[in-house]
């Protein structure tokens, strides 16, 4: 195991480990968990309604006021490349987004200037597909399978707090 994949499980664990009784902060806390693992400058959670092709963020964390997502944003499917995402349920990176005629032009790199794309779905418990765990950054990036992993754990841990988010909003 190499350092970085100390580092990563370190993060996890970390988080795996707080007492979150609030499923936001709890969110929160997962995406804070994400942005180490991955190093991304902004990592989200978009909510995809798939009949009406609309994301929408649901939680987000920017570090760098250059590549700002807003928490809420709503955009057409097909103006981001989570759309890749959604189409196979499966994960989906760019390294460089500017290098691909069919990314390049979408908001996220023509407009925020983001060049590096991460995602992988996020799966609620009864098998329906939520939304994406994202990763953007305005480096080129090379996207390890060691993070692919991560992001999926990430992912299933994220589906759990989205859940009872929902629960909490039904009671």
């Amino acid at each position: 195991m190499t350092s970085n994949d100390d580092s990563s499980l370190a993060a996890v664990a970390d988080y795996a480990s707080q007492q979150n009784t609030d499923p936001d902060a709890a969110l929160t806390a997962l995406l804070d968990t994400v942005q180490r693992v991955i190093g991304y400058q902004t990592v989200l959670i978009s909510e995809i309604n798939t009949s009406s092709v609309q994301l929408r963020v649901h939680a987000v964390k920017n570090t760098d006021d250059a590549l700002s997502v807003p928490q809420g944003l709503q955009i057409p499917l097909t103006a981001s490349p989570c759309q890749h995402v959604a189409d196979s349920a499966s994960p989906f990176t760019s390294s460089d987004m500017h290098a691909d005629p069919g990314l390049a032009g979408l908001p996220a790199a023509k407009d925020m200037g983001a060049t590096a794309y991460v995602g992988v779905p996020v799966i609620l418990g009864d098998g329906s597909f939520f939304g994406t765990l994202v990763g953007l950054d305005l480096a080129s990036k090379e996207t390890t399978d060691e993070h692919v992993q991560w992001l999926k754990v990430l992912a299933q841990l994220a589906a759990l707090q989205i859940q009872r988010q929902d629960a909490r909003q039904l009671a």
